[in-house]
């Protein structure tokens, strides 16, 4: 009978225990759906996507009793950006093309309504420089597609070649990429003078002779955006301080959505799943939680925190930057985790995963400006990225859903993290 019980003692033991680790997973699911909604646009730059974002950031921020460093949750900064507010079609010939599977608009495309005959240069001449160099020099092509089809060369240095066209470029009236893996989108600061074009590789004709193009670009010269940032009050005045990004791509033109699930909503619902967790059981570090917007552009919301921060850096311990943290079946990846001053941190996170068994695989990267961890690491304060492996992700592509996060390693990561917050001195 007292076997029984005891038996019955310790399996309700060791759920309550697990439970306490990773007590949110479904409330983390119900915030990635919200965030990665239509309502919020990507949480991009066109219909108030990020903005929309923020207050529900802050509202969960609020709900979970987490203070404020002054007056609001808010920090704000501006950056210029081109977006994509109007409808964008393209034609080959008379075919017309579905944005967002066949294709994409380069980011730094600007307006443009034009209809452009295409020069197509066959494997011989794409693959000799000299020679396709001596063709613009001897030919104009102001008024022509330039197509560019990556996977008539192998050679790295010619794609390299080419990429430099495609950016400096002075010659062509247009530009095509033919893309044979999936589409990837991004956003740009800048406006070029000519449009380029993301095509599939399938979903281009070798025939075509003609390619029409009507996009809509509004470039936005102090677009404001918003840091996201609470804190939990703990024994000691220094931080550990968990971070990811919010922001995303938004909305390219009227049909193209791209939700961003695994990118980053899926760090922005973990860190406030840690919020909801401290406020419960208080630390003996501060444990500080930021949101920040404008990574995909170019890290703007870290670098401006690290530039105006809220508190002095260096009562900051270490940096914990969650970004694309929705699957795990491969394990995790911590940059700066290779480097030499991160040994502390690095071994600590070894230990508690080698003794907890939470995954079968951990990698210890070098540093790498990838993320918003890097303006922190910049500023001399420990600051990781870690990112899980595994599973099928969409990077940059509107099939970033939900439903393809598997979550495999969601309450590991939870439990490192929050071990990790215990153990570290």
């Amino acid at each position: 009978m007292f076997k029984l019980f005891y038996s019955i003692l310790f399996v309700f033991l060791l759920f309550f225990c697990f439970d306490s680790n990773a007590q949110n997973i479904e409330k983390t699911k119900e915030r990635i759906e919200i965030l990665a909604s239509q309502e919020f646009g990507g949480r991009g730059y066109v219909n108030f996507g990020g903005d929309l974002a923020a207050v529900y950031i802050a509202e969960q921020m609020e709900k979970a009793g987490l203070k404020q460093f002054g007056e609001s949750y808010f920090q704000e900064f501006r950056y210029k950006i081109n977006t994509f507010p109007g409808k964008i079609s393209v034609k080959l010939n008379n075919k017309t093309l579905i944005p967002g599977t066949d294709f994409l608009i380069g980011p730094a495309s600007p307006t443009v309504k034009n209809k452009y005959p295409i020069f197509l240069p066959d494997s011989l001449l794409l693959n000799d420089t000299i020679k396709f160099l001596a063709e613009l020099v001897k030919n104009n092509y102001k008024e022509k597609a330039f197509v560019i089809d990556y996977a008539q060369t192998q050679n790295i240095d010619i794609k390299k070649f080419y990429i430099n066209i495609m950016r400096y470029n002075s010659w062509f009236g247009c530009i095509v990429e033919l893309i044979p893996e999936e589409l990837m989108w991004s956003v740009s600061t800048k406006v070029q003078t000519y449009p380029v074009v993301k095509i599939k590789r399938e979903s281009f004709d070798k025939k075509t002779q003609m390619i029409k193009l009507n996009s809509k670009s509004e470039y936005v010269k102090d677009f404001e955006a918003r840091n996201v940032i609470g804190y939990v009050e703990g024994e000691k005045d220094e931080f550990i301080v968990f971070t990811a990004h919010y922001d995303h791509l938004g909305w390219m033109g009227k049909d193209v959505f791209i939700p961003g699930a695994q990118d980053n909503a899926s760090g922005t619902a973990l860190v406030l799943d840690l919020a909801d967790y401290y406020s419960k059981n208080k630390p003996e570090y501060s444990i500080a939680f930021m949101l920040f917007f404008g990574e995909e552009a170019g890290l703007f919301g870290s670098t401006y925190y690290v530039m105006n921060p809220l508190f002095d850096l260096k009562k900051i311990k270490a940096v914990f930057n969650l970004d694309m943290v929705g699957t795990g079946d491969d394990g995790i990846t911590v940059v700066n985790g290779a480097e030499e001053e991160y040994k502390d941190i690095w071994d600590l996170i070894d230990k508690i995963n080698k003794e907890n068994e939470f995954f079968t695989e951990i990698k210890a990267r070098k540093e790498s400006a990838n993320s918003d961890h890097y303006p922190f690491h910049a500023k001399g304060v420990k600051a990781v990225f870690i990112y899980t492996m595994g599973g099928k992700t969409y990077y940059h592509n509107p099939k970033d859903k939900p439903e393809t996060l598997t979550f495999t390693g969601y309450n590991q990561l939870f439990g490192l993290l929050t071990k990790f917050v215990e153990e570290y001195e």
